[in-house]
């Protein structure tokens, strides 16, 4: 089986987390979308599609992603849609589908055959089941906890969890797995809530305090002390400390000293200075108003926490303070005294106090000395899409 992930017409509403990236490569619990769907359809190939399949598509914004997320060799068999997150019945039924047939809900398209992609679906058949989607930002920590939980399963079934030492205290009814090469050593693990899983070559530092469902992905690492709360996850090689509570990290990104962050998702290649704090709540404890690139105006999330969106290659200094559903773009530099906008638009630089253009040169300088140090180059491709992104985006906002 060889599946291309497809997106929204309304992907914008996924900004800017998916400026630089398909909707089917966000992460969500332990995976990506797209590595939950290869390992329940047992895939050998994906790759991803800028489109809807309906002529409702942003192609032409969205190809300059194409160079770095390549499609597969070979015919596909399946096209799904990059925003619904996989679970059994659901999986079940895509693997029933003929190559003519597709499955919708209402006007959504949900999956379909490889001929009806090319013929304009011609076998419907309405699926009356359940459909979870990620559509906007804050989905993605709404559903950390029961996608870490499913995706602990898809990981960890069928093999033998590296044994902790006896310098940590580990209790609670839900499991905990320890990949190889991984070091936990004076950490205190609570699992009564969710299991906790821990990657290949991560690290718990002394005296951290964590609570499952809780992940730790591969060569991440948590400082000495950290508070660690429910429904968290930390991509590949990011750090984190002080308090983070339902919070997800992309990967290789940075928050390595105190500071409390909630209810937020954090891009790749980010940092968070030393006590950088970002509310998730209210004072009126109202549902907060999150910024919507497609709008173009705060649009009401339904969710009464909320905390920081922060898209890929952005920083803030030290003592920054975020309110509540603040969202930043795309590489920008967050600096000085005072709350920043809680819309901070791509390429930013500044804070409070006011915000000029974040230039090219300036973002490839800095991209250049960072990603050497997790072992990535800022390749041509990398940079074609921070570039793209810039030439398209903003100017817009």
């Amino acid at each position: 089986m060889i599946i291309r992930f497809f997106e929204s017409s309304n992907i914008a509403n996924l900004y800017p987390l998916t400026l630089t990236r398909p909707a089917a490569d966000l992460r969500c619990g332990i995976l990506t979308i797209a590595e939950k769907w290869v390992m329940d359809l047992s895939a050998s190939a994906f790759g991803f599609e800028f489109s809807d399949g309906t002529g409702e598509s942003e192609t032409e914004n969205r190809l300059y992603l194409s160079g770095k997320f390549t499609g597969p060799e070979g015919k596909t068999t399946h096209y799904i849609n990059g925003h619904i997150l996989p679970y059994p019945s659901l999986v079940s039924s895509i693997q029933n589908l003929t190559s003519t047939g597709s499955l919708w809900q209402n006007d959504t398209l949900i999956a379909c055959g490889s001929d009806a992609w090319e013929q304009n679906f011609p076998d419907k058949t309405q699926w009356t089941g359940e459909l979870q989607t990620i559509d906007r930002p804050y989905h993605i920590f709404g559903y950390n906890g029961q996608e870490i939980k499913a995706d602990y399963n898809r990981l960890t079934t069928g093999r033998t969890s590296q044994i902790l030492n006896e310098s940590n205290n580990v209790f609670g009814v839900h499991p905990l797995f320890v990949e190889e090469g991984a070091k936990v050593n004076f950490a205190t693990l609570n699992t009564n809530e969710g299991p906790i899983y821990i990657g290949k070559n991560a690290e718990i530092m002394e005296g951290s305090l964590v609570r499952g469902p809780f992940a730790l992905c591969e060569g991440a690492v948590l400082k000495m002390g950290t508070k660690a709360y429910s429904n968290s996850t930390l991509g590949p090689y990011s750090v984190a400390g002080g308090e983070i509570s339902n919070v997800v990290f992309w990967g290789y990104s940075n928050k390595g000293h105190d500071g409390f962050l909630g209810n937020a998702v954090i891009g790749e290649w980010c940092n968070l200075g030393a006590d950088t704090n970002a509310s998730n709540l209210k004072n009126t404890y109202d549902d907060v108003k999150v910024w919507n690139y497609r709008t173009g105006r705060f649009d009401k999330s339904g969710v009464q926490f909320c905390g920081l969106i922060m898209g890929d290659h952005s920083k803030c200094g030290i003592n920054t303070m975020f309110n509540t559903g603040t969202v930043v773009g795309v590489a920008c530099n967050i600096f000085g005294a005072g709350f920043p906008r809680n819309f901070i638009a791509d390429f930013s630089w500044g804070g409070a106090h006011g915000v000029v253009t974040h230039q090219l040169p300036a973002v490839d300088k800095t991209a250049t000395l960072v990603m050497p140090r997790r072992k990535r180059d800022y390749s041509e491709i990398e940079k074609s899409i921070i570039h793209q992104v810039f030439s398209r985006w903003a100017s817009k906002e």
